[in-house]
Order: structure tokens, then sequence, then C-alpha cells
């Protein structure tokens, strides 16, 4: 399974991002909003976790456009 991290904390992201590749999960990490963003319309992760405060464009209104894409994650 793909996974995106968008988190603006960049150990945070790191250490989630890391955990979860050593259980093979492929992750891809972003640091803001709208590069979250791009990414999951890009490779169509599996599963998104998602910041709620991050700079840009806020986790919410992520989340709404990645479903206004009509994808479901």
């Amino acid at each position: 399974m793909r996974i995106l991290v968008v988190e603006d904390e960049r150990s945070a992201a790191e250490v989630l991002a890391k955990g979860l590749r050593e259980h093979a999960y492929a992750v891809d990490v972003a640091g803001d909003g709208p590069t979250g963003l791009a990414k999951a319309l890009e490779v169509d992760p599996g599963l998104v976790v998602l910041d709620l405060m991050l700079p840009g464009m806020d986790g919410f209104r992520v989340l709404r456009a990645i479903r206004e894409q009509g994808r479901q994650v």
C-alpha cells in the first residue's frame, strides 16, 4: 500500500515515514497543503496521514479537494 504523509513538522514526518517504510509501506511525504494535494492526486495513495494545521492550505481543505476529485481515501 502507498501512504502519503502530509506534515509540516519535518522531524515528525521523517519519523513517521521511516516507521512506515520499516513495515514495507511505500511512503511519500509532503510538507504543506498544496504539495500534499498535488501528491495525493498524482500518486493516488491508499491512505493519507494528514496534519490539520498546514501552511498554504489546511488539512480539511486538502481532504475536501481530494474528495471533490472523486478520490476515496
